[in-house]
C-alpha cells in the first residue's frame, strides 16, 4: 500500500475544508432548524455503566441526536462532548485508543506517530498537556504516580471503551481527579446486555496490521438471580508506520453486574493488558535523521548502531479492577462505594543516545553502544464513597475519595553489545540503609521509591431554585502527601529522603437554566489545584518556586440546543493561572520543570450536527484557544530566562476544527471527516524556529451491514499528509535550535478493512 499520493494539494484540501465548514454552518442556520417534525427529545435514561451517570448518550426520536458524532447534554453545567459507541465504531480506527476517540471533540489535538494504537500518543485539551487534565474510567481517576500523565495503549484499547465524555472544565466538587482544572476525559466500559449474544471480528490493514476481537454477553442468568456479564478479549499486531517499530498487544476484560436485592446491585470489573513495542525511550527524529532517512525513520536492523531494534524495546503489563456496590438505603437516600486498584509495570531497554550525535563513551570499547534498562512500576489502591440525599429543594451529593500508591523506579547502565554493566557512575553497592556517596564505580543511574496518600472529601448542593433553574454550589478539600525515598535520586545522583504535604480548599458554583424543553444555558465558576510533578525534585538544584502547586480560577458560559433536525452547543471560557508549570527536555542533560508564573487561558468552542435529509447529516465543530503567559522571568538550571507576555504557551494550538458528512442509506453508513489543528510553538515566547504550522487529516469510512455481518473499509489520512506535528527541545540552551531537537510527523495514509459477525 503505497504512501505516494496524486490527490489534491494542501491548498485544495484547505479549500475543501473551508467549503465544508461553510456548508455545515449555513445549514445549521437555515429556517429548517425550527421546522423539524420529530418530537422533542426527552431526558436520557440512566445508562448502565456501573455508576450513576445521568446522561451519557442522547436518545429519542430525532435521528440527528443519535447520529451526531459529538453532542452535549441539556443538563450540562460545563462544556462537554459526548461520544457514543456508535460514533466510535464509525469514525475511529478499531486498533486505536482513547486519544483517537477524543479527536472528534473541539479543543483537542494529538496524533499517534506510529499509526493508530501502535504506540503511545498524547492529547492536548485547550492547550493543557497530558497531566494537566484528568482521565477516568467508569468514574475512577487513573494515571502515573510521578505526575498524573497517561499511557494511551497501556490500559484500555478501543474495544474496551463503550463511550467517552470529554468535560472541558473542572465540573462540580464531586468530579474527581488530581488535575481537575484542565477538565476530564471520562471513559466508560461497554454496557452489559440483558440478552445472550456476542460478536467476533477480524481486521487487516496498512503496515501488516491485524486485530481480532471477541465479545460474549451471557445475558441474565436466572440461576444467579439475573446476574449478567460481558467478556471481551482482543489482540493486535503491526509493523508500525515507523521503520522497524513493530508492536503487539493483548487485552482481556470482564464486567459482571450482580443484582442483590431490590434497589441493590454490585458491579465487578477487571481488565488486563499486555503490550510490546520496539521504540527508543525518547522517540523522535533529529533534522539530520529526517534528511538522511526520511520522516518515517525510527529503528533499523544494524546492531552496530543505537537504532538497532533489539536495543529499543518497551514491555508493559497493566491491570485495573474494581468492585462497586450501590443501592437505596431509603426512598430518598442512595449510596455507592467503589473499591479499586490498578497496576502498571514498564520494562524498557534503550540506548543512551538516540540522536547519533553523542561522542564515543570512553568507558566502553570503541564502537560499543551505551544503553540502559529502566523499570517503572506502581500499585494504586483507592476507595470512592458517594451518597445522594434527595431533599425538598433538590439533592445533597457528598462523599470522600481515598487513595494510596506505592512506586519503584530504577535505571541501570549497560553495554548493549555485551549486556555487561557499564561502570561509568560512582556509587557503592546499594544496600538497605546505605547512602550513595558516589565513591565506587557503579552502573546505578537511579533507584527511587515514592508513594502518596491523599483524601478529598466533597459536597455538592443541588438546588432547584425554580423548575427551570438549578444552582449547584460545592466545596472540596484536597489533602495530598508525597514521600520520596531514593538511594540514588534521578538526575541529581544523590540520596533523597523527603516528604511534602499539599492542601487546598476548592470552591465550585454551577447553574443550569432551561430556556425551553429542548434548550438550556449554563454557567460555571470553579477553582483548580495541581501538585508539582515528582520531576521537580529530580534536578541538581531544585528551584523553590517550581515546587508551588498550580492554581486556577475558571469561568465558563454556554448553551445547548436539541432540535428536530439539529443539535448545537457553544461556550466561552476564561481561566486565570498562578504557578503555571512547564517542562523542557535536554537543558543541562536533564528534563526540567520550571514555573512559568501567571497565564491566561481563554477561548470559544462550538459543535453542531444538522440533518439535511433523513439519511444525510453534516457536522462541524471548532475552537479558538488562547493560552498566553504573562511577562516575567524564571530560572532554569541556574540560568535566568525572560518570558515575554502575550505569547502562546509552548505546545498549545491556537485553534482546532472538524467538519464531516455522514450518509446512512438503508444498510450503509458512509462518513467523510476532516480534523484541523492550528499553529503552535515547541518553545515559549513563540520563537519562529520552533513554530509548528497548522496541519489537517481527512478520513473516509464505509460500513455495510448484511444481516449479522458488518463489513468496514476505512482510509485514514487520505491525502497521505506527512506534516510536522510536534518539536521537542533537546539542546542545553533555552529556545535555541540544536542538533538534538526531536521532530514528530504524521504517520501517513492508513487503510483498514474488517468484518464483524454478531450473534
Amino acid at each position: 500500500m503505497s504512501r505516494h499520493s496524486t490527490l489534491p494539494s494542501g491548498g485544495a484540501r484547505r479549500a475543501v475544508f473551508a467549503a465544508a465548514s461553510a456548508l455545515a454552518l449555513a445549514a445549521a442556520w437555515t429556517p429548517a432548524l425550527a421546522a423539524g417534525d420529530d418530537e422533542v427529545v426527552p431526558p436520557a435514561e440512566t445508562a448502565d455503566y456501573g455508576t450513576r451517570v445521568e446522561e451519557l448518550t442522547v436518545v429519542g426520536a430525532a435521528p440527528v441526536l443519535t447520529t451526531a458524532p459529538v453532542k452535549a447534554s441539556l443538563e450540562a453545567t460545563q462544556p462537554q462532548s459526548i461520544i457514543t459507541r456508535e460514533a466510535i465504531d464509525q469514525f475511529i480506527p478499531q486498533t486505536g485508543d482513547f486519544t483517537q476517540v477524543v479527536l472528534l471533540a473541539p479543543s483537542i489535538s494529538g496524533s499517534a506517530f506510529n499509526g493508530p494504537g501502535f504506540s503511545e500518543s498524547k492529547t492536548t485539551l485547550r492547550g493543557f498537556k497530558d497531566g494537566e487534565y484528568n482521565v477516568t474510567y467508569d468514574g475512577i481517576p487513573f494515571g502515573d504516580t510521578n505526575d498524573p500523565t497517561h499511557h494511551s495503549t497501556s490500559f484500555f484499547p478501543a474495544p474496551t471503551i463503550g463511550a467517552v465524555v470529554v468535560d472541558r472544565g473542572p465540573g462540580a466538587a464531586s468530579q474527581l481527579g488530581q488535575a481537575n482544572f484542565g477538565g476530564s476525559i471520562n471513559l466508560f466500559s461497554p454496557q452489559v446486555a440483558d440478552m445472550f449474544g456476542g460478536s467476533v471480528s477480524a481486521l487487516y490493514g496498512t503496515d501488516n496490521s491485524a486485530q481480532v476481537v471477541g465479545r460474549l454477553n451471557t445475558g441474565a442468568i436466572d440461576a444467579l438471580n439475573g446476574t449478567r456479564a460481558t467478556v471481551n478479549v482482543s489482540a493486535l499486531r503491526s509493523d508500525g508506520a515507523l521503520t522497524e517499530s513493530d508492536s503487539k498487544g493483548a487485552n482481556a476484560m470482564v464486567r459482571i453486574v450482580v443484582p442483590i436485592t431490590d434497589g441493590w446491585s454490585a458491579t465487578l470489573y477487571s481488565t488486563y493488558n499486555y503490550t510490546t513495542i520496539f521504540q527508543n525511550d525518547n522517540n523522535g527524529l533529529t533534522l539530520a535523521q529526517v534528511v538522511k532517512f526520511g520522516k518515517h525513520f525510527a529503528l533499523n536492523n544494524d546492531p552496530a548502531t543505537p537504532f538497532f531494534k533489539d536495543y529499543n524495546t518497551v514491555k508493559k503489563h497493566t491491570s485495573l479492577s474494581y468492585a462497586r456496590l450501590s443501592g437505596e438505603v431509603s426512598e430518598t437516600t442512595h449510596v455507592e462505594n467503589t473499591a479499586y486498584t490498578y497496576y502498571y509495570s514498564n520494562h524498557t531497554l534503550s540506548p543512551v543516545d538516540i540522536t547519533g550525535t553523542a561522542a564515543a563513551d570512553k568507558n566502553l570499547p570503541a564502537g560499543h553502544i551505551p544503553g540502559y534498562t529502566k523499570l517503572n512500576y506502581y500499585h494504586v489502591y483507592g476507595d470512592i464513597f458517594r451518597v445522594t440525599q434527595d431533599m425538598p429543594f433538590g439533592a445533597i451529593k457528598a462523599g470522600v475519595w481515598l487513595e494510596t500508591s506505592k512506586s519503584k523506579r530504577s535505571r541501570y547502565n549497560y553495554d548493549l553489545n555485551t549486556n555487561l554493566p557499564e561502570l561509568n557512575l560512582k556509587c557503592p553497592t546499594l544496600q538497605p540503609g546505605v547512602v550513595c556517596n558516589r565513591g565506587a564505580a557503579s552502573n546505578v543511574n537511579y533507584v527511587q521509591g515514592s508513594d502518596w496518600d491523599q483524601y478529598q472529601p466533597f459536597v455538592d448542593v443541588e438546588w432547584n431554585v425554580t423548575p427551570q433553574l438549578t444552582v449547584t454550589p460545592g466545596i472540596k478539600y484536597v489533602h495530598f502527601k508525597r514521600n520520596v525515598d531514593a538511594l540514588v535520586n534521578q538526575s541529581s545522583g544523590t540520596a533523597l529522603n523527603a516528604s511534602a504535604t499539599f492542601t487546598k480548599t476548592l470552591y465550585f458554583l454551577t447553574a443550569n437554566y432551561k430556556v425551553a424543553e429542548n434548550w438550556s444555558a449554563y454557567a460555571q465558576y470553579a477553582t483548580g489545584f495541581l501538585i508539582p510533578a515528582l520531576g521537580t525534585l529530580q534536578v541538581q538544584k531544585p528551584n523553590a518556586s517550581d515546587l508551588k502547586p498550580q492554581e486556577s480560577k475558571n469561568y465558563q458560559l454556554g448553551t445547548v440546543f436539541h432540535g428536530g433536525r439539529v443539535t448545537f452547543d457553544g461556550d466561552v471560557y476564561y481561566i486565570q493561572f498562578k504557578n503555571k508549570q512547564q517542562s523542557i527536555a535536554g537543558v543541562g542533560g536533564e528534563t526540567l520543570f520550571y514555573n512559568l508564573g501567571g497565564a491566561i487561558y481563554k477561548g470559544v468552542e462550538a459543535q453542531v450536527t444538522f440533518a439535511v435529509q433523513p439519511q444525510l447529516f453534516v457536522f462541524a465543530n471548532g475552537s479558538i484557544n488562547s493560552a498566553k503567559a504573562k511577562s516575567g522571568s524564571t530560572t532554569i538550571n541556574g540560568t535566568t530566562v525572560t518570558l515575554t507576555g502575550g505569547n502562546q504557551i509552548a505546545n498549545a494550538p491556537k485553534s482546532t476544527a472538524a467538519v464531516g458528512v455522514i450518509w446512512k442509506p438503508q444498510d450503509w453508513s458512509v462518513s467523510l471527516t476532516e480534523k484541523y489543528v492550528g499553529e503552535q510553538w515547541g518553545a515559549e515566547n513563540e520563537p519562529s524556529n520552533f513554530r509548528v504550522k497548522p496541519y489537517n487529516q481527512v478520513d473516509l469510512t464505509v460500513v455495510r451491514y448484511l444481516g449479522p455481518v458488518r463489513l468496514e473499509g476505512a482510509v485514514y489520512n487520505i491525502f497521505d499528509s506527512n506534516d510536522l506535528l510536534k518539536v521537542n527541545q533537546g539542546g542545553k540552551t533555552f529556545n535555541t535550535l540544536s542538533a538534538t531537537d526531536l521532530y514528530f510527523y504524521q504517520p501517513g495514509r492508513s487503510v483498514q478493512v474488517s468484518a464483524r459477525y454478531s450473534f
